[in-house]
């Protein structure tokens, strides 16, 4: 309660210091609310605060705001008295153009802003706002359904504002990062909200496409925009649209900030072009934009050190820069460096985000213990005394496997396959028998994949283990003695057993994978046996990318499988290698490294 008590009387102190920088002019305040609690049903914000504290800073460096308000996680109480102290200072200050700017980042929905478990509606704050004594009005909401407030009545939608920076503007205007049905979003990547990080870039500088110097509402608001539209359309959140309303008479537009009254700034030349990161010494992103060659761009800042990354299709490139109190630095092309360029994803292309899922149908070749492949393959066609046809298959696999893609560089994966040792069919005169020996892994794993590996190949390694089954079956269709004429028929397949004054003739042609038999008198026996023993598997391969969905991939490894504990055909130990390839299935909203929640 004390502390609540010291930050409103904190709030009274800056209004009054305020008043007492009055003068006859343009008179500006700005009061900033940061709400990371929106209830308990709603999750914690990490960034709203932040994002307050960050708009406040270039007011007051670059907006003509002498002290800014900034309320932290305040009740509705605390607001609303805040605001009745900023309504009697605005309304007892000697100016002749009053400007009142209200910010506000957190929690709402469409009914109004969420502090905590109250609620502070949209008609409350519009009633406040229209009480106050001033020329101009300016709200500033980025929170989820913000928009709601431009439908209230005594709004209506106006065109945009006109290019121009003389202050003859009256009247009022409301910003919001999404329309009255959208979530807005904020991200762990750039470390504040889309709408707030990419405003307060505008603001400095980076939106001042006039190239005067000054950046007006409207070109503010153009900028966040844009770079929140394209920003958000592939978080999971969905694209978030800014939206406004305006009511305003007279001519021009309203100056938001002058680059030139700040004590540094970074000039990037005309000749420069690509998309632009500037962060500080303590890694905070301070400014993002995208500048086209033959535009100047200056962007106001404080005095420090800074590192520019310039991204571009081909390359990219760094550069630094210590910025003095009143110095302008300008960077051209022989101030930056090339750098490796960073792991990115082309549009259309698939992209490795994190919390994608696949299935991968994988088939090839495996070697237990250095066997070498005899398999005969699909048709044989004998004729021989015996009257017997044989076929074998061995050293082949199939796979199927679901990966979770639980980092962008690292996957979680659960696999089970079929390592056929040894497959062996006999079509005799007497009967029918098949023999199998197939061992059948049961693994866990993870994949790890190369940061720095461009698109849309991948190389990766593999670890997994898990349990091993061997599976040892026999089956064998015997033809009863007392049958003089037996027919055994089947598409591809003709066994004739026929006995006369000559004795038996046989006639064999097969196709044995589609077998059927309809005796007359037979007999049946089946045999088998299954072993368990533990293994693992390493290896590496490459996945490559043909779409948004589908991925083609090639592997090798080696099975370590410990010894089983009875032989198979005079062998225990089935270790080998592998070597396969995979075709797999992806789904799941692409939401790269972003982690976007929802305000």
């Amino acid at each position: 309660m004390f502390g609540r008590v010291l930050a409103l009387m904190m709030v009274l102190c800056v209004l009054i210091v305020q008043d007492l920088y009055a003068v006859d002019g343009v008179r500006r305040w700005v009061l900033a609310v940061g709400a990371n609690d929106g209830g308990a049903k709603r999750e914690t914000l990490q960034y709203a605060v932040s994002d307050a504290q960050n708009f406040v800073q270039v007011m007051e460096t670059m907006g003509g705001v002498d002290a800014g308000v900034l309320l932290s996680d305040p009740r509705v109480d605390d607001l609303e008295m805040a605001l009745h102290v900023l309504h009697n200072r605005v309304a007892s200050a000697e100016a002749a153009r009053r400007e009142v700017i209200i910010y506000y980042s957190g929690h709402a929905d469409e009914n109004g802003l969420r502090l905590g478990e109250s609620l502070f509606s949209y008609v409350r704050l519009r009633n406040a706002m229209d009480r106050m004594e001033a020329e101009v009005h300016i709200a500033i909401l980025d929170a989820c359904a913000s928009g709601a407030i431009t439908r209230l009545k005594g709004g209506r939608r106006q065109k945009a504002f006109m290019v121009d920076a003389s202050s003859d503007m009256r009247g009022y205007a409301f910003l919001t990062s999404s329309s009255e049905d959208e979530a807005a979003q904020e991200s762990d990547a750039i470390g504040a909200s889309f709408f707030s990080h990419y405003l307060v870039s505008g603001l400095r500088g980076a939106a001042d496409v006039t190239g005067d110097g000054r950046v007006t509402l409207n070109e503010a608001y153009h900028f966040a925009f844009q770079n929140t539209l394209e920003g958000t359309e592939r978080t999971r959140g969905g694209a978030q649209h800014p939206a406004y309303d305006i009511k305003m008479t007279g001519t021009g537009d309203v100056v938001m900030t002058d680059v030139r009254q700040t004590s540094a700034g970074l000039v990037l030349a005309e000749s420069l072009q690509g998309r632009f990161f500037i962060r500080n010494a303590n890694r905070q992103l301070i400014a993002e934009l995208f500048k086209p060659a033959g535009r100047r761009v200056e962007l106001g800042l404080e005095p420090g050190t800074y590192r520019v990354h310039m991204a571009r299709e081909i390359q990219s490139a760094t550069a630094s820069v210590e910025l003095a109190m009143g110095q302008r630095e300008i960077l051209d092309e022989d101030d930056f460096e090339i750098v490796a360029r960073e792991r990115t994803t082309t549009r259309g292309g698939i992209k490795y985000s994190v919390k994608r899922s696949r299935i991968e149908l994988r088939g090839g070749y495996w070697n237990p213990v250095g066997r070498s492949t005899t398999s005969t393959g699909g048709l044989a066609r004998q004729s021989v005394g015996s009257g017997l046809v044989q076929q074998s298959a061995e050293n082949v696999m199939g796979a199927v496997a679901y990966i979770y893609q639980l980092k962008e560089n690292l996957a979680l994966m659960v696999r089970w396959a079929g390592l056929i040792a040894e497959i062996e069919q006999n079509v005799g005169v007497i009967g029918i028998s098949e023999d199998a020996v197939v061992v059948m892994p049961l693994l866990f794993g993870v994949r790890y994949y190369w940061p720095l590996a461009p698109s849309p190949f991948r190389p990766y390694v593999v670890a997994s283990a898990g349990s091993y089954f061997l599976s040892d079956t026999s089956q064998k269709v015997g033809i009863g003695r007392d049958v003089p004429n037996v027919d055994i028929e089947a598409e591809g397949v003709s066994v004739k057993v026929q006995e006369d004054d000559e004795g038996r003739t046989v006639n064999v042609q097969a196709d044995l994978e589609k077998l059927n038999l309809d005796l007359t008198t037979s007999r049946i026996v089946q045999e088998g046996r299954i072993q368990a023993s533990l293994g693992a598997y390493i290896g590496g391969g490459v996945d490559f990318a043909i779409g948004r969905y589908l991925m083609l991939g090639a592997s090798a490894g080696y099975h370590l499988i410990a010894n089983f504990a009875e032989p198979i055909r005079g062998r225990r130990n089935f270790s080998g290698p592998e070597l396969s390839f995979s075709l797999s299935l992806l789904w799941g909203k692409d939401v790269g490294a972003v982690k976007s929640i929802r305000r």
